[in-house]
């Protein structure tokens, strides 16, 4: 099964915008979205997922790009906005009836009830995410994070290791 995501709309429907402006701050916001997703998604939900997301112009903050985990990030910098992009993808579905599409404008949902995808409004769609437990693919990552911080923590020398082998180099230069 396919999902297809309105960033924006799902985004601004969560409490993850925060407060601000300009590129940083839509930056920030964006990626606390993508990684919700990868944290709560399943991972082989994340390979056949699509986020899109609005681009009035390209900048290095709105290059399509897949990520790590497998989801694909789509801006619709070719496009008057993401609606548009949505509708173009649902009618080019092989499938469509596989096909989850996730957005609260009507304009999008009836383009995928139309081509008998499902449609999930944002709002419902975010309240079953935050009630996921983190993916199990979340775990072992947060879990490699910690072993590999416990390794540099027991290799790192001691101080007396290092004052012993300042004394042993500083010897032989005399």
């Amino acid at each position: 099964m396919k999902l297809l995501i309105d960033g924006y709309n799902l985004l601004f429907q969560s409490d993850l915008a925060g407060k601000g402006q300009g590129a940083a701050w839509l930056l920030g916001a964006r990626k606390r979205l993508l990684e919700l997703l990868e944290h709560r998604l399943p991972a082989d939900s994340l390979r056949s997922t699509q986020v899109v997301f609005d681009a009035s112009r390209r900048s290095e903050f709105t290059e399509d790009h897949v990520r790590d985990s497998g989801m694909t990030v789509t801006f619709a910098a070719d496009h008057p906005e993401a609606d548009d992009l949505l509708e173009q993808l649902i009618r080019a579905h092989s499938h469509p009836k596989s096909l989850t599409v996730v957005s609260s404008d009507q304009r999008v949902r009836r383009c995928a009830r139309a081509r008998r995808a499902s449609a999930v409004d944002s709002e419902s769609f975010l309240n079953h995410l935050q009630q996921q437990p983190p993916s199990l693919r979340t775990e072992n990552e947060q879990a490699d994070k910690q072993d590999l911080e416990e390794h540099r923590a027991r290799s790192e020398p001691q101080a007396d290791e290092v004052q012993y082998w300042l004394e042993q180099f500083s010897d032989e230069r005399d």
